[in-house]
């Protein structure tokens, strides 16, 4: 039976995360026929294929319901400012962290979506909501939904608990107030569950809490059958990315330092320079810059968000001792963030052999002294250069959409799962897998559950993409120190898995495409959109 199903969603429908969660969800519920109300803050929302209507705060809202089959966004009034876990830059908002609003700010914020979602659900019959992290949208949920007879559901994502919840324990009560009201809190993982348990120890949640994994959509990450056909459509795809917004990082443009220090003055400066582009978009320059990719290259891919946590400062470190073991080796990092200059300058400085400038970019810190390279790791003794020659099969391409990353991630080998800090859910690896792509995934929190269910029915593929941690570190889940020191053999190890050396470079590629096949299969038995959506519509 189709039902009215609202999703508050305080932030984008594009990029990785809850974002990416949220709208595969209303895609996937959209193709069952439900009816599909969205908020967010999401002001290109309006352009996305997928959705059918679009009204700003600006913009009077239609008498009737959206059709079943539909998806409708609303962009709700926030004054212009939003609440973040972590800071990032989004376009026609003024933005800042939960923390540095004053308690006024928050109490309006809440106020201004309780009165849309209550807007909203008296003006159109509305069956149930899904709010998103466990602060602020479910408090927002809950207070608009008082009086109403209506049922909400929490889907934990990790960050505001993290981030947050964690280390402010001030905004607790917000959160308490809106589980107490919930029908049900959902979880991805058994980490999250037992994230959410500790976070909460006096409350009962076990009639509450439920295991819903999330999903991956086996249409838009399949298998590579040619390397050059799918080249040719990802540049097809960036081409008119660049044309209708080609305010991307273009290298030519950036004058990088040449001195710096570990002071957070020079991580500021950083910061600065990489909000000069549009870090939400691919770089402008992608096509001049994008290789052309051999068969017999492999091909190594970092995707997601450019945070401190995610181990790409570790991953550059130890580029140098792989690409002399494998000198076709190619290193793609796709994302966005702050960061982009530091990673960029650590690049530089490996060529330049400007170890000063490259300890700069890794380890100056931020307000709350995090580095983006563990701050254990002694430089002096682990920096390696790299020659012009290596350094280019380094590719940055800035932020790709999912039809973008559907081409692109296929046609790597090997896709790093590196997390310093813990994650919700492994969902890169998974959508790797769909992809054909083994992912070499640290083995904690939310990311053990995917090798854990591939373990059931695969173990030495398991085995292979298993990178054992050793806990503690500035991120308490995987020591990057630790990270360096095992990440190359366990590369090694899986390149000889996928491309036996003993056999011919036909027999390596033919072996190449079982495993891929292999990891596909697990991804769309266990973790394809349409069973969970079906899950989700009827707790």
């Amino acid at each position: 039976m189709s039902k009215h199903i609202l999703i508050v969603h305080g932030f984008l429908l594009s990029g990785t995360g809850s974002n990416i969660y949220s709208c595969n969800v209303a895609m996937q519920w959209k193709k069952q026929n439900h009816a599909i109300t969205i908020f967010c803050q999401d002001p290109d929302a309006g352009t996305y294929d997928w959705v059918d209507e679009f009204y700003t705060k600006n913009d009077e809202l239609p008498k009737e319901q959206v059709a079943p089959g539909k998806v409708r966004v609303i962009l709700p009034d926030i004054a212009d400012l939003l609440p973040v876990y972590q800071y990032d830059e989004y376009k026609g908002y003024t933005t800042k962290t939960i923390p540095n609003f004053t308690d006024e700010e928050i109490e309006r914020h809440i106020n201004m979506m309780a009165k849309a979602v209550k807007d909203v659900c008296t003006r159109w019959k509305v069956d149930k909501v899904l709010s998103n992290h466990a602060l602020l949208q479910p408090i927002n949920v809950k207070r608009g939904l008082e009086g109403l007879d209506i049922p909400f559901d929490i889907k934990i994502h990790g960050s505001a608990i993290t981030f947050i919840l964690k280390k402010f324990p001030k905004y607790m009560p917000y959160a308490v107030e809106a589980i107490e009201a919930s029908n049900k809190v959902i979880a991805g993982t058994q980490h999250v569950v037992d994230q959410v348990l500790s976070t909460f120890p006096d409350m009962d949640l076990s009639k509450k809490l439920v295991i819903v994994p999330p999903g991956m959509d086996p249409d838009v990450f399949d298998l590579c059958t040619s390397i050059d056909t799918n080249s040719k459509k990802f540049l097809q795809l960036c081409e008119k990315h660049v044309n209708a917004d080609g305010t991307g990082r273009d290298a030519s443009k950036v004058t990088l330092p040449e001195k710096g220090n570990t002071t957070q003055d020079f991580h500021n400066k950083l910061v600065e320079m990489s909000k000069d582009c549009n870090q939400r978009v691919v770089d402008s320059d992608i096509l001049k810059k994008f290789p052309t990719i051999a068969e017999d290259e492999p091909v190594l891919i970092f995707f997601g968000k450019f945070l401190y946590t995610k181990g790409i400062g570790e991953i550059l470190m130890t580029f140098p001792t792989m690409v002399k073991k494998y000198p076709k080796m190619r290193l793609i990092l796709v994302g966005f963030g702050i960061y982009r200059e530091h990673i960029e300058i650590m690049i530089r400085s490996m060529v330049t052999g400007n170890k000063e400038l490259f300890k700069s970019a890794a380890h100056c810190v931020d307000e709350l002294g995090c580095s983006f390279l563990e701050s254990s790791v002694d430089i002096d003794q682990t920096f390696q250069k790299l020659d012009q020659e290596q350094a280019d099969r380094i590719l940055v391409t800035g932020c790709l959409n999912h039809k973008e990353l559907g081409l692109l991630l296929p046609m790597a080998s090997i896709s790093l799962v590196t997390s310093k800090a813990t994650e919700a859910f492994g969902m890169v690896s998974v959508e790797a897998m769909s992809a054909g792509v083994l992912p070499l995934c640290v083995y904690h929190s939310g990311i053990k559950d995917v090798l854990d269910k591939l373990k059931e029915t695969e173990p030495e593929l398991e085995d292979l993409l298993h990178l054992p941690v050793e806990s503690g570190g500035d991120y308490s889940a995987a020591n990057g120190a630790h990270l360096i020191k095992i990440l190359p053999e366990r590369v090694f190890a899986a390149l000889e898995y996928l491309y036996p050396s003993s056999k011919s470079r036909d027999d390596q590629l033919a072996n190449r495409r079982e495993v891929g096949q292999k990891l596909r299969k697990v991804a769309c038995d266990v973790w394809s959109w349409d069973g969970i959506c079906t899950t989700l519509a009827n707790l």
